[in-house]
């Protein structure tokens, strides 16, 4: 019996300790409305994505590529966006949302929601790409 609940509060800690580090992945900043275009630009439609709808507001999404993206609201303008590209410039490992800011799980690296860098080891801000928004979507690339 005692090894039952050892093993319980073993993996509820455990459980605990995930969560804190922002591991697992919020399935909420999930873009939906995301399409991949011809020329490799990605399409993401704003009413599909509630998220956006307010300053501060992020989805997630892959490109062509493969590469982690994040779109983030910086300001209710029509053109209020920016596109981040989610590997730490420390050494590449792919940052992770905790709260409002990303944090990299390999060194602890921290970043503001837009993309600046908070706390070392990073230096460099996360990468930017190209966006065209309008009303109705945004155009990464």
């Amino acid at each position: 019996m005692e090894n039952e609940n050892s093993l319980s509060r073993r993996s509820l800690l455990c459980g605990l300790a995930v969560l804190t580090l922002g591991l697992v992945p919020d399935k909420s900043l999930a873009a939906t409305g995301v399409k991949v275009l011809g020329s490799g630009k990605v399409r993401v439609q704003l009413k599909s994505n509630p998220n956006l709808k307010k300053v501060g507001g992020v989805v997630q999404f892959q490109d062509k590529s493969g590469r982690s993206l994040a779109l983030v609201r910086t300001s209710n303008a029509i053109n209020g966006f920016r596109a981040i590209n989610l590997s730490c410039t420390h050494e590449g490992t792919k940052v992770g949302l905790s709260g409002d800011k990303w944090v990299c799980p390999e060194h602890r690296a921290e970043f503001s929601v837009d993309g600046t860098v908070q706390v070392g080891p990073a230096k460099r801000n996360l990468k930017t790409i190209p966006v065209k928004a309008s009303k109705t979507r945004v155009i990464v690339g």
